[in-house]
This record gives C-alpha cells, structure tokens and sequence, in this order.
C-alpha cells in the first residue's frame, strides 16, 4: 500500500503506535490516549488488522476479560454513585482492550523485541535523569512529586524501573553476547540502585522482589533444560542479592520499616499514614463487601458508598476514601463476588497464555508483580499502572501465528 507516494505498512503503524502507548503512559496520559486513537482507527480501517483483532475472541484470556468489561457497564445500572461518575468509571475499563489489541498484533518476536528494548533505554534515559535531579538537589515544578522522580509519580516510577531492570537482566541472560549482555547488565543495576536509593515508591520494591522470584522459579524449574546444583545456586544468590539491596540501602530499609511500623500502630496514630490509613480503608471495605456481596454498590460508587459508611465519624476514621487501595476489594466492594471471579478467571488464563520464552515469563512475573502490588493499591484500574499492564500483557503474551518463529 501506498501512501503520499510512499510505501505504507499498517501493521508496522500499528505495532509502532502500540509500543507508544505503552511507553508514553509512564509520562503523559494525553500523548497516550492521542496514540490509543489513531492505534484504532489503523485498525479499524486495515481488514486483515480487523481479522486478527476478532481472532483474539478465541483466547480464553479474552473471553474472561470481555465477560468482566460486560460486568462493569452492566454496574452502571445499578450504581448508587452519580450516573456520570459510573459511566466515567465504566469507560476508564476500556483500557482493558489494549490487551487483544497487543495480542493481535505482536505476533512477531522481533517487535516484541523492539518494544522491549525501547522500553528498556527509555527507563534507563529516565533513571539517569532521576539520578541527575536528586544528586544535584533540583526539585521538579510539579509539587506533587518529590524529588527525583521524574515520572508521572514515585509509584509509577519505582514499578516502571522494576519492570525495566526485570527487564534488562532476562535480556541479558536469554539474547545478551559480548558487550550488549554488559550494557543490559548495566541497565538492569542501574535501575535497581535507584530504586534502592532515590524513588521512594514501596510498590517498586515489590515488583522487583516478585519478577525475580517468579522469573527464577519458571527459568529454573520450568524451562526447557535440566535443572543442576549449579542453577539452583545462581537462582538462590539472586533472589539473595535483589533483596539484601533493598534491605542494606538506608532509603529502601527505612520506607520498608515505616510501612509496617504504620501498619503496627494505625489504631494509636493521631495523623493519617500512608500503611495505617489503608487498615481503616480495608477494615470499612470488607463490612461493606458483607452487606452487598453479590452485586455491591455499582461500578464507580466506592467513593458514594464509603462516605456514607463513615458519615458522623471524626478524625482519621472519618477520612473519605474513593478506593480501598486494594483492587479485590474494590472490584467486590463495587461489583460483588461473580465480577471478582471472572476478573481472577482472567488473570489465571493469562498466565497459562501459551507464547515463546523468554516472552511468556516477561509476561506472567510483571503480572504475578501486579497481583502482588494490587493487594495495597488498584494497580490494575489506575490510569498510569493499569493501562500499562494491559499493554505489556497484549505485547509478551501474544502467541505466534503462521509465518512467525520465535528466536
């Protein structure tokens, strides 16, 4: 096809804008939502792109994430929050689609491979950055954010980082020769020093802590060779070696005692804490899940019902609360047991998706991470973590089709 007198490749348009949209929410969600739409119009006006895009129907980890999106708009019917805030809600799960777009199109390994690497140098770019502010003192004009993060926030932050330095390290191991194996290697330290040290978001901790432990026990246990004594230590003096930098480094030692600190003593605090407030919001959110467990409260209408249920308390405990910071929850809380299991039927077909290695294990650790992080906060329906995930498990998990090897 030709376009302008030029040669034009809508896949290759298509591929490139995905991997846009899954770089670009770490920075600017207008630039994101800019490249979602024209991401869809080259679909929508390419038949074959079509073709492959319904073709994804037949993957079990699609049916469940539909059937969910289903239970979220059938929510708005019924949600005692205001009808354009349950609508608004119900919309914000579009982001759900970008996982059969990636699935369609990133059959190819080569541009899983050009997505990762981009991502990969994109996150280091912005570690040296980060690095760069908090070395030299120099505060962002953006008062939300603190110093040296230089993403949309520490939380995003410290889990893009994670995910890259996950990354890095793989690559290395899995298609790294000579000097690349030493720039990835580079990289994925790098990373890890500034999560360690500079970006102060717990959630990054744990993404790093979760993808080697999952990463280790599927290369190890499940791979394709025979495991030896030799396997077994190297998996052991990773995890050991992930896990004593975020202990020995003073920033991440201190934010992870704080947190169970706050956890040890919310019912004494006298101020909000980032852990302690979460025990109140989670202790409300399960008496709420038990007065409506089938259906809840309607899609949107965590934050309505919440602030009902604290009506007439003082202090802390009266403090509003527009999510329980703990997706299970929220999704119980809001659209009752049935939408909770279909969405956990998803992310258990997702992580039985059948691709090629090393992409299949990028894929299902970042998600185990996700999981992980998601027990604390809403990582899978938050704008920047949420439309994340959904493009990174599009792009690893897509399996092959004919006339595609994996390398």
């Amino acid at each position: 096809m030709t376009f302008f007198g030029k040669s034009y490749d809508p896949h290759a348009v298509a591929c490139g804008l995905m991997c846009f949209v899954g770089i670009s929410v770490l920075f600017s969600p207008p630039l994101m939502n800019l490249a979602a739409l024209l991401l869809l119009v080259v679909i929508l006006s390419t038949p074959l792109l079509r073709q492959r895009l319904w073709a994804t129907w037949e993957l079990p980890m699609v049916k469940f994430l539909l059937l969910f999106f289903a239970i979220m708009i059938v929510g708005t019917s019924y949600s005692v929050a205001t009808k354009d805030v349950a609508i608004r809600m119900a919309i914000g799960w579009t982001k759900l689609l970008l996982v059969p777009i990636g699935l369609s199109l990133f059959a190819d390994p080569n541009w899983k491979s050009r997505f990762l690497n981009a991502f990969v140098v994109v996150v280091t770019i912005c570690a040296l950055v980060s690095f760069a502010l908090w070395f030299l003192e120099i505060d962002l004009p953006v008062a939300s954010r603190e110093r040296g993060v230089f993403l949309r926030n520490h939380a995003t932050q410290g889990m893009a980082f994670a995910v890259g330095a996950f990354s890095a390290f793989l690559m290395a191991v899995e298609r790294g020769e000579g000097r690349t194996r030493g720039l990835y290697v580079l990289s994925a330290l790098l990373l890890l020093a500034n999560i360690a040290m500079v970006t102060t978001g717990r959630s990054g901790y744990l993404v790093a802590m979760v993808c080697t432990v999952v990463a280790v026990v599927g290369y190890v246990f499940f791979g394709r060779r025979r495991v030896t004594a030799r396997d077994v230590l190297g998996a052991v003096l990773l995890v050991l070696g992930v896990v004593s930098v975020l202990l020995i480094v003073p920033t991440s030692r201190e934010r992870m005692i704080q947190g169970v600190q706050e956890i040890q003593q919310y019912e004494q605090a006298t101020e909000e804490t980032s852990m302690g407030i979460r025990m109140i919001f989670w202790k409300n959110a399960i008496e709420m899940i038990r007065e409506r467990p089938v259906l809840g409260y309607g899609t949107g209408a965590f934050g309505t019902a919440y602030g009902q249920k604290v009506a007439g308390r003082e202090g802390i405990a009266a403090t509003p609360a527009g999510d329980p910071h703990n997706q299970y929850m929220k999704i119980m809380a809001e659209n009752g047991v049935f939408a909770l299991l279909v969405f956990l039927a998803f992310l258990v077909a997702a992580a039985r998706q059948r691709c090629a290695a090393p992409w299949r294990l990028l894929g299902v650790s970042v998600l185990a991470s996700w999981c992980a992080t998601s027990l604390f906060n809403s990582h899978f329906s938050t704008f920047n973590e949420g439309n994340f995930i959904y493009a990174w498990l599009g792009i690893m998990l897509a399996p092959p089709i004919a006339g595609t090897e994996s390398v």
